[in-house]
């Protein structure tokens, strides 16, 4: 009576380990894939701040290019400044 008594704590010990390992596995793709799109989704970010910076530039320098006030001159200071610190 107590082999077979030991005999089923054992099988259900394995299968409560076995379902909660598959349980782990499980959460641990989906986070890992949450994780992947999470950093995709930042790149794509970063590379269209990064144009919009770029935009952002060109016009403040059409701007500066086409008053005659010494803007451009003020504009190129600072982005000398900016170059420098980077």
């Amino acid at each position: 009576m107590s082999i077979a008594f030991g005999y089923f704590i054992w099988k259900q010990n394995n299968f409560i380990q076995k379902t909660l390992m598959e349980e782990l596995d499980q959460d641990f793709k989906r986070l890992e894939g949450i994780i992947i799109k999470l950093i995709d989704q930042q790149k794509l970010v970063q590379m269209e701040q990064k144009k919009m910076r770029g935009i952002f530039k060109a016009q403040i320098e059409v701007v500066a290019r086409l008053s005659g006030n010494g803007l451009k001159d003020k504009y190129m200071r600072i982005l000398e400044k900016e170059h420098n610190d980077e």
